[in-house]
């Protein structure tokens, strides 16, 4: 839970300012991504969805389809991601890497699917490296903390 709140932190007083080529981390991905690999897929699925409803309650730019997509990606990093050493920093770029395509792909088919390819190599994969490197050295950072604190 202390993860979840530093991310949110992090996310509303950091993030948001490190923009890379017009790109910023999704800290939203890294708190399902953690929900799921901590806590299984059925807390992942409930993370995923609390979190893309609010995602669409706040933004006036975000489709139907996020809380969808977040629910789909807590359940799938919640079933499969915890049969994989998630300890390792170099698996945990992947998880988020990977989760942030699959939530990028049906946000994209939803809102342009016209425009799909070109804004899933314009932004998603920037968009997905980014998050996955910033959510593993979070993840280290409050691991190494927590550690330290017990």
């Amino acid at each position: 839970m202390l993860f979840i709140l530093v991310v949110l932190a992090l996310d509303l007083l950091l993030f948001s300012k490190i923009v890379i080529f017009g790109l910023s981390p999704d800290a939203t991905v890294i708190i399902v991504v953690y929900a799921a690999l901590r806590f299984g897929c059925i807390t992942g699925m409930f993370i995923g969805f609390v979190v893309g409803v609010g995602q669409v309650a706040m933004m006036t730019t975000a489709s139907g389809a996020l809380p969808l997509a977040s629910t789909l990606v807590g359940y799938l990093v919640g079933k499969f991601g915890t049969k994989v050493a998630y300890e390792s920093a170099l698996v945990q770029v992947v998880i988020i890497f990977l989760s942030v395509l699959i939530l990028d792909s049906i946000n994209l088919v939803w809102l342009e699917p016209k425009h799909f390819v070109f804004d899933m190599l314009r932004f998603s994969l920037g968009t997905a490296a980014y998050t996955a490197v910033v959510g593993a050295a979070l993840a280290g950072v409050v691991s190494h903390l927590t550690e330290r604190l017990v």
